[in-house]
């Protein structure tokens, strides 16, 4: 994913999309500058059904309220061992999740979540 890094307060970054904006924690090598880098993200909690809300905005977003950020994601599908894929933009984004049938009624519908930390990775690294 392109992602512009806005400010970085140690390993924290604030960060803007094609989506929106959103906040993270930069797991590269390097610290990162003020520019446009190509990155993973990286969501590593595990949630629960009820965590995930069916969006009115049928459109990728990213924005951050309140000090969390909320992502609308597309949910593509749920496998046997409780692990959500998504897409964002161009990019797939895979969850934990804890095993609950009601996931497969989500499938091909956005989807809100909030996530307290993205962990982004530096793919030119």
């Amino acid at each position: 994913m392109k992602i512009y890094v806005d400010q970085v307060f140690n390993k924290i970054i604030y960060f803007s999309t094609a989506y929106g904006n959103a906040r993270g924690i930069w797991r590269g090598v390097n610290r990162p500058n003020k520019r446009e880098y190509f990155v993973e993200l990286d969501i590593d909690i595990k949630y629960n059904y009820d965590d995930f809300m069916v969006s009115k905005v049928k459109e990728y977003q990213m924005k951050i309220v309140d000090y969390k950020t909320y992502l609308t994601l597309l949910f593509l599908e749920h496998d046997e061992f409780g692990c959500a894929t998504f897409r964002l933009g161009d990019s797939i984004i895979e969850i934990e999740t804890n095993i609950d049938d009601r996931f497969l009624a989500l499938k091909n519908l956005f989807v809100i979540v909030s996530v307290e930390k993205i962990n982004i990775y530096d793919e030119n690294i």
